[in-house]
Order: structure tokens, then sequence, then C-alpha cells
């Protein structure tokens, strides 16, 4: 079941997300990354799909709470900006609704990108000598950067669909 959310509101996806049979969905999300400077008339836009859930508090995860323990990181803090809408789906900032998604921690969930420059496919090496230095290395070095959560711009989700493991 595929979902167009060009026009749903953040509650409307949020809802495909809850009333999916399981707890994981696949997600389509677009981000557009800034490029360096030198790129700058160059529109940059990332494509993303993932199997992920939603509706987690992210104190509560086994990986923030392994790394407190171990000292690798400090206790969880309020949000670095923003305010929750409807915690812990929705974060509201500057007139604009964020979802709040968790990827899937199964080795056969690994989420996939399509790269492009000024609307044309580019494969991901091409994509990262666009970016900045910093970017370019949080999008190489996956397994060093990977993140705990997805904070999505609602009008950037492209679509939901319930995802059926197959054994």
């Amino acid at each position: 079941m595929k979902t167009n959310t060009a026009s749903l509101t953040a509650d409307q996806v949020i809802n495909n997300i809850l009333n999916a049979k399981g707890s994981f969905v696949k997600a389509y999300w677009k981000s557009n990354p800034k490029p360096a400077a030198a790129f700058k008339n160059i529109i940059l836009e990332k494509v993303t799909s993932a199997v992920v859930r939603a509706g987690i508090d992210f104190s509560n995860l086994s990986s923030v709470k392994t790394a407190i323990e171990n000292g690798e990181r400090g206790e969880v803090q309020s949000l670095p900006w923003g305010q929750w809408k409807m915690f812990p789906y929705i974060i509201e900032h500057k007139d604009a609704n964020y979802i709040r998604l968790y990827p899937s921690s199964s080795k056969n969930h690994i989420p996939s990108s399509t790269y492009y420059a000024d609307g044309f496919v580019i494969d991901k090496q091409t994509f990262a000598d666009y970016l900045t230095s910093s970017e370019r290395e949080k999008l190489l070095n996956p397994e060093e950067n990977r993140p705990a959560c997805f904070t999505i711009k609602v009008e950037n989700v492209l679509g939901t669909e319930e995802y059926v493991e197959l054994s």
C-alpha cells in the first residue's frame, strides 16, 4: 500500500505508520543538502528509502542506554531545536513539522539512496564531490555516522508503505 504524502499532514503521515500491520514501515523521503560554495548553482537532491518505525522515546533506545552506561555519551537532553508537537512523533520548529523515524537495526534493512544533481541521477561519489567536506565525510563513512534516528521535514516524506518481511 503505497501512499503519496505530497498533500498529507504530519498527523496523516503518523496515522499511516501507526495503522500499518507490523511495527515497521518502509518510508521514502528526500533531502536537499546545500552544496559547497563552488557548486552553489547546482540543485542537489537525495531520495532515501528505509525500513523504519516511529513512536520511540530516544532515551529508551538500548544503544543510547548502553552508551550512557559506558560513559560514551551524556544523559539525554531536551531537543536541541524545536519542541515536541506530538511526543515522540512530531517536532515543530519555525512553523514546520518534522517526523522522527528510527531505522531498523536488522542487517537485512539497509537504507538506500538515489542521488540527483540538477534533476539527473548521479553516483554517490559524484554527489559527495558537490558537498562541503564535513557533509562529504558523513556521506562516505556511513558506519561511523549512522544516525540513531532520522528527523525529516514532513513535506519531504514522499511515501510510506506497510512492510512485511517474508521468511
